[in-house]
C-alpha cells in the first residue's frame, strides 16, 4: 500500500499545485500571507519525515494560490483605465492578426506609450476599414481611449476582454509604421510569415484567405458573405486554430521521420520543435497553448518511457 502511494506522490504534489492555482479564481488571499505559509510548510516537511508528503502538498497548494493571485492581480491592473475619454498620440505594437468587421479593423495590440507617459498594457486597437498593419509592427497614431462594449446580443465583450487583460479600446486613425518588435515576438513573426508564404504560394483571393484561416486562424481576408456561409454550414470552427492543427503538425513530423528512417527519438524532438514553432506562429491563443502543452507532454512522456 505504501509503495503504491509513493508511486503517486508526484501526481499528488502536482494536483495540489494545480488546485491552488485554480482556487485563486474563487478567493484571493494576501500574497504575503500565502508565501509565508507555504514557506513554513515546506520547512516543516523537510524536518518531519512522517507527514512530509501531506505538508508538501499543502505547501504547494498555497504556493499555487499565491501565484494565481499574483497573475490575476496583474491581469486586473490597468493604468490606461484612468485615461478613458482622453485623446492623444500613442505608440502601439501589433501583437495579433487583425479581425475585419463591416465598419472597422479590430487588432490585438500592446500600448507602449500614450501622450507623454510610458505604459505597457494589452489593448484592443480599432482602425477604419482598410489595409491592416502587419503583425509585429510598431505603430504611432492618434487615438481616443474608450471602454469596451458591454453586453450586446447576449455577448459581454467587456468581461471577455477583461479576462484577456484588455481593459480599454483605442479608437485610432492615420497609423504610421515606425518599427518592428524584437526578441521572441520577432521570431514568432518570422515563422508566421514563412508559413504563410510557403502555404499560399501561387494562390490568391479567397482560396488564399481560406488556407490562411484554416492553418493560422487568420480570417482577415475572408469576405463577410463567405464567413456567413461558413457559419451557416457549421464549419466556421475550421477557421479557428485548435488541437487538431497541433496534432496534424506533430503527426506529420513523426510520419516524415518514419518514412525517411530517422530514429523515433529524433522524430519526437522534431515534433517538439515543430509544436513550439507552430504555437509561436499562430500566437498564444488558449486553444493552441492547451493543445501545444498536451502535445509536448505526450512527446516528453514517450521520450522518458513514461
Amino acid at each position: 500500500m505504501i509503495a503504491k502511494l509513493s508511486a503517486h506522490v508526484p501526481h499528488l504534489l502536482l494536483a495540489g499545485l494545480c488546485a491552488g492555482i485554480a482556487s485563486a479564481n474563487v478567493v484571493r488571499i494576501s500574497a504575503a500571507i500565502l508565501s509565508l505559509s507555504a514557506l513554513c510548510l515546506v520547512v516543516l516537511a523537510v524536518g518531519l519525515s512522517g507527514a512530509r508528503v501531506a505538508l508538501l502538498a499543502v505547501g504547494l497548494t498555497l504556493a499555487g494560490a499565491w501565484w494565481g493571485a499574483l497573475r490575476l492581480d496583474a491581469i486586473d491592473r490597468s493604468p490606461m483605465s484612468a485615461e478613458i475619454g482622453r485623446a492623444g498620440v500613442a505608440r502601439v505594437t501589433v501583437t495579433g492578426p487583425a479581425r475585419r468587421t463591416e465598419f472597422a479593423l479590430r487588432i490585438q495590440g500592446r500600448i507602449e506609450r500614450f501622450a507623454d507617459r510610458h505604459v505597457r498594457e494589452p489593448v484592443l486597437l480599432q482602425l477604419p476599414v482598410g489595409r491592416s498593419p502587419p503583425q509585429g509592427s510598431i505603430l504611432e497614431l492618434s487615438v481616443l481611449v474608450a471602454k469596451p462594449r458591454s453586453s450586446e446580443d447576449g455577448f459581454d465583450e467587456r468581461t471577455w476582454l477583461r479576462r484577456h487583460a484588455v481593459h480599454v479600446v483605442l479608437r485610432g486613425r492615420d497609423p504610421e509604421v515606425v518599427g518592428r518588435r524584437g526578441g521572441l515576438g520577432a521570431v514568432a513573426d518570422g515563422v508566421r510569415a514563412a508559413i504563410a508564404s510557403a502555404l499560399a504560394s501561387g494562390v490568391s483571393g479567397e482560396r488564399r484567405a481560406v488556407l490562411l484561416g484554416i492553418v493560422l486562424g487568420e480570417d482577415e481576408g475572408l469576405a463577410l458573405s463567405l464567413r456567413a456561409d461558413f457559419r451557416a454550414s457549421g464549419l466556421y470552427h475550421l477557421l479557428a486554430v485548435s488541437g487538431q492543427n497541433v496534432a496534424v503538425v506533430a503527426g506529420g513530423v513523426l510520419l516524415l521521420a518514419w518514412l525517411i528512417g530517422i530514429p523515433r527519438m529524433a522524430g519526437q524532438v522534431g515534433a517538439l520543435v515543430a509544436i513550439a514553432a507552430y504555437v509561436l506562429a499562430v500566437g498564444a491563443q488558449p486553444s493552441v497553448v492547451r493543445a501545444g502543452v498536451a502535445g509536448g507532454l505526450a512527446s516528453l512522456a514517450w521520450m522518458c518511457a513514461r
